[in-house]
């Protein structure tokens, strides 16, 4: 069963959220290490402690005692923060040792996150509200009204294996002196400890779903409601028990589900991506699931492109005529900017999209965008369909990559395809011709007849203005080969000077050129000529 716990102020941290963001009075932020966005917690509250021991009995009463520590961490910049239930749970109890029997009772318990400011202690605590809770999840969501939060990114919990790197961080047994103690030095946070260790196993609930990820990192008490962060910081887990030596964490997946639930996925820096059905685009001869609400836009036939301006994270897959093979591929992705401008950080190459699938790899890549303003990730595919290749890719944003690494895969895996070069082109003296409009709507230019027509012109020499309107036809059963028309009006440029700056010259006119360009281990010949419309 879930349990909403209410406070004076419980429909106030969404209000107050949704206008930092109306404003832009918060700086969302990506801590730069997942330590600075991992916070200590604490439980205060008055005390009553019924003391007897060899028949006497005795009271105790205290204000402000610190009955009870654990760690979380910020999951946003407006104020939000991840935890465990059992951190902020504060019942009665009674403590038996040796000849001494204690009961306590805590009243007007109040829940304080903690920054620390760095190593050696010091920092800042604020109340905070309990937004929402589950005791049978074992989280808790808090609210503090602190804004401009650095924060740590949710990674995919679906997606870690078990050898993956990991480390876990919080505050072991707290200020473990201070315990039970009146709270003097109030905003004395102890030091934040992060240890190395591994994902060894994941475990699984009635349902096949991921219920705990067991890992090797040292963790004690006080670490519950940490996060559990992978090599690039994102959090995966979320410390939640030790048992006999073996740690313990819930899979951030499950947490998404509880952050959903109750409306904190709309304060996240990062969305939730779903897939839809398996679609067939049968004049591109490509078979995948696109995400819910994306569609191919792109008029080319050898491209699939969706809208940028819908999603921040955007699917490419390019059809290439290739004979290398699709590790070749793979290094011209990664180790240049010919398909991407991203400057590649650090990358995971994987053998497969399917077990046993030898014609496919796939992978991911962390980076920047090529003037180093922005994280990109990337996570791609590669399919060899024989003398034609696939290369897919979904990229965006870090954080929106990372956050849905494993929705991003399943879409890929299932990527297939069919060839689309299907016989040869008859030669250019049997072409019958047709006049066929340009993009302006106005201009006609005769293209072959029968071919697929593009909205798409030929690549822009250096030096020429921009045209007014353009289009590209190719033959039905080779995408391979093409002609690209363009139309520059009002331009004070001759014939001859367009040709000038497409250099090398033609073999025909001093208004012609001629050039090679290689793409993926084949050559391909660009012959052009520039003349004058009804210059006859």
């Amino acid at each position: 069963m879930r349990r909403r716990h209410l406070h004076p102020n419980d429909v106030m941290p969404p209000i107050l959220a949704l206008l930092l963001i109306a404003s832009g009075g918060a700086a969302a932020e990506r801590a730069r290490s997942a330590a600075e966005a991992t916070v200590f917690i604490r439980v205060v509250a008055n005390a009553h402690i019924e003391l007897e021991e060899f028949g006497v009995r005795q009271t105790i009463d205290r204000e402000h005692v610190e009955v009870q520590t654990g760690s979380g961490f910020v999951i946003s910049p407006y104020g939000y923060v991840l935890t465990n239930q059992h951190v902020i749970a504060v019942d009665d109890d009674v403590v038996s040792r040796g000849t001494m029997k204690a009961k306590l009772t805590v009243t007007q318990p109040r829940v304080e996150v903690c920054f620390s400011q760095g190593p050696g202690g010091g920092g800042s605590c604020s109340e905070a509200s309990v937004y929402a809770s589950d005791p049978a999840l074992d989280l808790a969501i808090l609210y503090v009204s602190v804004p401009n939060l650095p924060y740590v990114a949710l990674g995919d919990s679906d997606v870690v294996i078990a050898g993956q790197p990991v480390e876990a961080l919080g505050y072991p047994f707290g200020r473990r002196v201070e315990v039970g103690l009146p709270v003097e030095a109030r905003n004395v946070v102890p030091e934040i400890t992060t240890t190395p260790g591994a994902i060894s196993a994941t475990r699984n609930g009635e349902a096949g779903e991921r219920r705990y990820l067991q890992v090797t990192n040292a963790v004690n008490p006080g670490n519950s409601g940490g996060p559990i962060v992978d090599r690039d910081g994102f959090a995966v887990g979320v410390i939640t028990m030790k048992l006999r030596g073996i740690a313990f964490a819930i899979p951030v997946n499950q947490a998404k589900d509880f952050l959903e639930l109750h409306g904190v996925d709309q304060q996240l820096p990062a969305r939730r991506i779903r897939l839809g059905p398996l679609q067939a685009l049968e004049g591109k001869g490509v078979v995948l699931r696109l995400p819910e609400g994306l569609s191919d836009v792109s008029p080319f036939r050898a491209r699939i492109e969706t809208d940028g301006k819908l999603s921040p994270v955007v699917l490419r897959i390019d059809r290439a005529l290739s004979p290398w093979a699709p590790k070749q591929i793979e290094q011209a992705l990664i180790g240049s900017q010919s398909f991407e401008a991203i400057v590649a950080t650090a990358t995971d190459n994987r053998p497969g999209l399917r077990p046993g699938d030898t014609r496919s790899l796939a992978g991911r890549i962390n980076g920047t965008e090529a003037d180093g303003t922005r994280e990109i990730g990337m996570e791609y595919a590669i399919l060899d369909l024989g003398a034609e290749k696939l290369i897919a890719r979904y990229i965006g944003p870090l954080e929106q990559i990372a956050f849905n690494a494993s929705v991003l895969r399943e879409s890929l895996i299932g990527l297939d395809g069919r060839l689309l070069v299907s016989g040869t082109v008859d030669p250019i003296e049997t072409f019958q011709w047709s006049a066929t409009a340009m993009s302006d709507g106005q201009t006609r230019v005769p293209f072959p007849a029968g071919w697929t027509v593009e909205a798409r012109g030929p690549t822009a020499c250096p030096g020429l203005p921009q045209a007014n309107a353009s289009l590209a036809a190719a033959p039905a059963q080779d995408f391979t080969i093409g002609m690209r028309a363009a139309v520059w009006t009002g331009a004070d440029v001759t014939p001859e000077q367009a040709a000038s700056a497409c250099s090398p010259r033609g073999a025909s006119t001093t208004a012609t050129y001629a050039s090679r360009v290689e793409w993926l281990g084949v050559s391909y010949a660009i012959d052009g000529a520039f003349t004058r419309l009804g210059a006859g």
